[in-house]
């Protein structure tokens, strides 16, 4: 089956026969999109990728319910809905079919996940966008071809564990505690999974952020780091702009050095990276001072992206490429003012 990312998907829908891929978007859109299916079985059987981001509350959940019933080959699932109960949730997925699954995106909670994700052996791409607090509800199912996770922390812990992951999204989606980031980290350890892309958003007080992470996972080919925006107890942005890790410039290209397979690199931070924000000649400094020892490149990194001035309105958001040649320069690829999340990649 072909994964589609998110922004694919909104494309291709409009391309797509409707019984393919389907975004459902209203409680009205569900309405009608059911009746339709309801009447034809070709409809129904042939649609693979269905997509349901409903913002709003639903005044009766009949309709979606049944939807994902009649639904009964789909192998990408995103499902986002607002304001719905524990109960609710459970009507909504009591008796969806999950044999065929293979994505699944959603803000289900955990405790209800729990009890229909066992029937979705297939799952190599899981999403899961609720926070469930510091002990995951998955912690006991097994998924033998889960290939791609993103999650908060607590719940990427039992995930990882299973040691099929090779990429890693770890996102911040609540009041986390603070064992929660290092339990991670150990966890990963111990793990068998060799990851090769990790997105993880990070602490600016962690100084030996990269050096934890080649610790876990010398073989990534791909890094995303997002600073966290709120700040740490008793910190001021003043004093957190001091020790950002890579403010000591020869510390944090050996630590990128840990990474000999790290093809693309890629960083958001709310300060500015260099003196002067948008000057390219001192961006290309900053990125000769990251990747290249004593005129000798980093092995593998070809690709950096910078976000920074983020959540500002001087947000500025650059992809550069490594020249050929001699492998120190680099060539300014794309320049994003202002900056989208999904141009961050």
């Amino acid at each position: 089956m072909s994964y589609y990312t998110r922004r694919w998907v909104r494309h291709l829908s409009k391309l797509a026969p409707v019984r393919e891929i389907v975004t459902l978007a209203t409680e009205d859109s569900v309405g009608a999109f059911v009746s339709q299916a309801s009447r034809s079985h070709a409809i129904a059987s042939g649609v693979k990728s269905l997509h349901v981001n409903i913002k709003a509350g639903l005044s009766s959940l009949r309709a979606l319910r049944r939807c994902l019933v009649l639904l009964r080959h789909l192998e990408d699932l995103e499902l986002h809905l607002v304001g719905l109960s524990h109960s609710s949730w459970v009507h909504v997925l009591r008796s969806a079919n999950f044999n065929d699954l293979e994505n699944l995106s959603t803000n289900a909670p955990h405790s209800v996940l729990c009890h229909f994700l066992p029937k979705a052996i297939n799952v190599q791409h899981l999403r899961l966008l609720s926070y469930c607090g510091d002990l995951c509800q998955l912690d006991n199912i097994s998924f033998p071809h889960l290939t791609d996770v993103t999650a908060a922390t607590a719940c990427a812990i039992p995930l990882t564990n299973q040691g099929h992951v090779e990429r890693l999204s770890v996102v911040d989606l609540g009041p986390e505690g603070p064992t929660a980031f290092p339990r991670m980290f150990k966890s990963l350890a111990s793990s068998t999974s060799t990851l090769t892309l990790l997105h993880i958003d990070f602490d600016p007080s962690d100084r030996d952020i990269l050096k934890r992470i080649s610790e876990v996972a010398p073989n990534l080919t791909a890094l995303k780091l997002i600073e966290k925006v709120s700040l740490p107890q008793g910190r001021s942005l003043r004093s957190l702009r001091q020790c950002r890790p890579w403010n000591g410039s020869s510390e944090w290209r050996n630590d990128l050095s840990r990474f000999p397979r790290l093809h693309r690199f890629l960083l958001r931070t709310p300060v500015s990276l260099v003196r002067t924000p948008s000057i390219e000649r001192e961006e290309l400094d900053l990125l000769r001072a990251w990747t290249c020892i004593k005129s000798t490149p980093h092995p593998s990194l070809m690709y950096v992206t910078l976000w920074y001035l983020a959540e500002s309105p001087s947000a500025t958001l650059k992809s550069w490429k490594r020249e050929a040649g001699n492998g120190i320069d680099w060539v300014l690829q794309a320049h994003v003012i202002p900056p989208q999340w999904d141009q961050f990649i």
